[in-house]
């Protein structure tokens, strides 16, 4: 067998980068990810994101990278990337999170492992990314971090779980629409209504007197979603409710429940 061929498959089979090129510019991005600089660390990590698997090497200083909650302005990857912060700015750790996910299945393992991190930084970038790739693995994982003790991070988790459509967590995301923190609670009624989970129905209804308007209108979604008729009487009174927002998503569900 020809030596080009021979590579070609043993890098398939181990995993490598198939495209030489690319390996020096991995390098050179890999050790960017370390500069003083926090803007340097973040567009480093944004070029390994647009590098997919070929940035497989770069795979554990990634992971590394995933406590890093310095801001930077979004600019710095030259396109508007971020998932939590509304000023405009990003962080390395979050670009990093982008990258493991571009990188695919072989991120899960390291990821899965982060969910222990002593940095809630790392824990919640990592609930993201494993949410994001959407693999079944992280399942069983993303419901004990449901009970982490940093809001941001039982937040990022209920989303994952949502996103992972899982219906194992259904009675821990039941469970966290009585979160003391209003996000947690309106995290967990979207992945309940993403899950269609008709056991979530009766949680979800109490939801509907939260004292967050943002989680009454996401409970109200979730109930639409689902698509169970025992909530129809209960969203009705939602109608006349004082958040503009829990009316328009009650009457959409009430459209969606009366079809």
């Amino acid at each position: 067998m020809h030596g080009p061929v021979l590579g070609l498959l043993l890098a398939l089979l181990l995993g490598t980068p198939t495209n030489p090129q690319d390996q020096p510019k991995t390098r050179e991005l890999t050790a960017q990810l370390s500069a003083p600089d926090p803007e340097t660390r973040t567009r480093a990590a944004c070029a390994l994101r647009e590098l997919g698997d070929d940035a497989a090497p770069a795979l554990d200083a990634l992971i590394a990278l995933l406590s890093d909650g310095a801001p930077v302005e979004q600019s710095a990857c030259g396109r508007r990337w971020s998932r939590w912060n509304p000023d405009n700015r990003t962080s390395p750790g979050e670009q990093a999170a982008s990258a493991l996910v571009a990188i695919g299945s072989r991120a899960v393992q390291p990821l899965l492992r982060t969910l222990k991190s002593p940095s809630w930084i790392a824990r919640r970038h990592a609930a993201w990314a494993l949410g994001a790739l959407d693999d079944r693995r992280a399942g069983a994982p993303l419901i004990e971090v449901l009970s982490d003790h940093e809001a941001a991070v039982r937040e990022q988790a209920a989303w994952a779980l949502g996103a992972l459509d899982e219906p194992a967590a259904v009675a821990a995301l039941v469970t966290a629409l009585k979160d003391h923190s209003p996000k947690v609670r309106s995290q967990a009624a979207w992945a309940l209504g993403a899950i269609d989970d008709r056991r979530a129905v009766d949680a979800l209804v109490q939801s509907l007197a939260d004292s967050e308007g943002g989680v009454r209108a996401q409970a109200s979604w979730a109930l639409g979603a689902i698509g169970d008729n025992r909530a129809l009487n209960a969203l009705v009174p939602a109608l006349k409710d004082p958040d503009p927002g829990v009316r328009r998503q009650a009457a959409w569900a009430i459209g969606v429940l009366s079809r």
